[in-house]
């Protein structure tokens, strides 16, 4: 019986019954960003509805193109970037947590974007897998890549978007329709049109009266997902940290407690003896293979022995 094929529909992301608002120059897109005049009011939800709700339109816009694992694994930090300030400086500044996504803002193909060098996040991405991109002069695939303070990145002039030619061949700007809403340069990059480069200042850090971080949502519902992908972050770095979460130390059938340097070391030793043991017992199953196997060989299609194996036999004439 032939295997099923399962088929799957992709979800579109401009999808207008979502309305979620992405990175992006798509008409629907713009369309989503007029017609959402104010925030949604969470003030009528529960805790866990604001924080889900809040996680869910944020992730659309600042990272739909990597799962919450990666996010986590890779871009999240429960440590927001900090700077010195006078005490009225603090006094207008907006909530830190609106800086939880700041990291992501070190993705490769993030900053292609903010560079209008691309219209939309999954084009950006493309560019760089397809080696349009390159980062201090060395071409690179990784849409992923951090990039570090005074990084420069490079785009291929013939791949972007608002750059086409005259009669001449000579580059000269395009205007691209729906462009307008995204055509603003954040303080922490500096970009040159004139050889499509950019270079990575410094990450983005709190400022009086302003947030750093592009984002259509306020900073009240930063400080929602940050607090929801915090617990996460904490949750998993406590299991490989906190001693009282590692696996007990047994010893002849007892569970002893030990102080955490020698339960580590005897944690690593129970390690390395179980995995002596499988190696062992993996050499015990091929050499008894190897015996089935070669009694196979000796022995005859119908059961009898073969030639080999036969007893030497005395000939009567």
């Amino acid at each position: 019986m032939p295997g099923r094929i399962i088929r799957w529909k992709v979800k579109d992301p401009f999808d207008p019954n979502r309305a979620l608002i992405r990175m992006s120059w798509n008409k629907y897109n713009l369309y989503a960003l007029a017609t959402r005049n104010a925030p949604e009011d969470l003030t009528r939800k529960s805790v866990f509805q604001q924080k889900w709700t809040a996680k869910r339109e944020l992730r659309a816009y600042h990272v739909p193109n990597i799962t919450e694992r990666q996010l986590i694994q890779r871009h999240w930090s429960a440590r927001l970037p900090l700077q010195q300030m006078t005490q009225a400086e603090k006094d207008r500044l907006p909530p830190v947590q609106a800086l939880a996504f700041a990291e992501t803002e070190r993705r490769l193909d993030v900053v292609v974007f903010r560079s209008h060098f691309a219209s939309s996040i999954w084009q950006a991405r493309s560019f760089v897998i397809q080696g349009h991109v390159k980062v201090n002069g060395k071409p690179c695939a990784y849409p992923a890549r951090s990039l570090e303070d005074g990084d420069m990145v490079t785009v291929d002039y013939n791949v972007v978007p608002t750059i086409g030619k005259d009669d001449s061949g000579k580059p000269i700007f395009k205007r691209v329709d729906y462009m307008a809403p995204w055509m603003f340069l954040p303080a922490y990059l500096e970009v040159d049109y004139q050889t499509c480069s950019t270079v990575f200042l410094r990450t983005p850090l709190p400022q009086p009266d302003q947030v750093e971080v592009p984002s259509p949502f306020p900073p009240d519902w930063h400080q929602l997902v940050y607090e929801w992908y915090s617990s996460i972050y904490k949750k998993k770095l406590s299991v490989k940290t906190n001693p009282n979460l590692q696996p007990p130390v047994v010893i002849e059938g007892q569970t002893i407690k030990l102080k955490p340097k020698f339960a580590e070391i005897r944690r690593r030793d129970d390690k390395e003896a179980a995995s002596l043991r499988k190696k062992r017992r993996n050499e015990r199953e091929e050499a008894a293979r190897a015996t089935r196997e070669a009694k196979k060989e000796t022995t005859r299609p119908g059961g009898e022995p073969s030639a080999a194996g036969e007893p030497a036999k005395n000939e009567k004439y």
